[in-house]
């Protein structure tokens, strides 16, 4: 081999390129490293929807002659926020309860509160029913349920909810909460209905 054999120029690079592809490379890392870093931070304060089940409801007096209007109807569902470090502020909370299609209660039935991370807030209220009575088309009906000891109804709660996140809140979500259940001839809650998970709707 000739002693004045060089390699051609396009093998050898020049310091000032090694120099560039090492800030690349080392550029590239950092980038890996902080998108691998902001994936766990979204997985760990992602928001998790809280967890609604209905406890308990009643219309007391349910099977008198008269029907239902202006009875009283208690509930009590369980809340359940299962962020570990997330509250969730909750606007007043409306209530509304179904006999089938027919809307027989409705109104305000929980003031604003802050649930804390990882609980279980009972969430109670009470509303006036305005039916069904003896003049309603669906009376024959709902007469006849009470009689058997077993009524089909829905309980709806909505509200205006928002993740408190450290510091910060996130942007606010609408909330529907969908109940539904049996009650007996006396107007309490049937035991194999008590606990059952709600329907929830962002």
């Amino acid at each position: 081999m000739p002693r004045n054999y060089r390699l051609p120029m396009y093998h050898r690079q020049s310091p000032a390129i090694r120099c560039l592809n090492f800030l690349c490379a080392v550029l590239l890392t950092l980038v890996l490293v902080a998108g691998v870093i902001l994936f766990v931070l979204w997985l760990s304060l992602r928001p998790h929807r809280p967890k609604f089940s209905l406890a308990d409801f009643s219309i007391p007096n349910l099977n008198r002659q008269s029907g239902a209007a202006n009875l009283p109807l208690k509930f009590t569902v369980n809340e359940h926020n299962p962020n570990q470090k997330i509250g969730i502020h909750f606007d007043k909370v409306d209530g509304s309860v179904y006999y089938g299609n027919e809307l027989i209660a409705s109104g305000p039935a929980v003031n604003p509160f802050y649930q804390q991370p990882k609980s279980d807030t009972p969430v109670q209220g009470e509303l006036s029913a305005s039916g069904p009575t003896p003049t309603d088309p669906a009376w024959p009906r709902f007469a006849a349920e009470v009689g058997a000891g077993s009524v089909g109804l829905r309980l709806v709660l909505t509200s205006t909810v928002q993740f408190q996140v450290k510091l910060w809140d996130t942007r606010e979500h609408h909330m529907k909460v969908d109940c539904e259940f049996r009650v007996g001839g006396d107007g309490s809650l049937l035991q194999e209905y008590k606990n059952t998970p709600c329907k929830l709707y962002f």
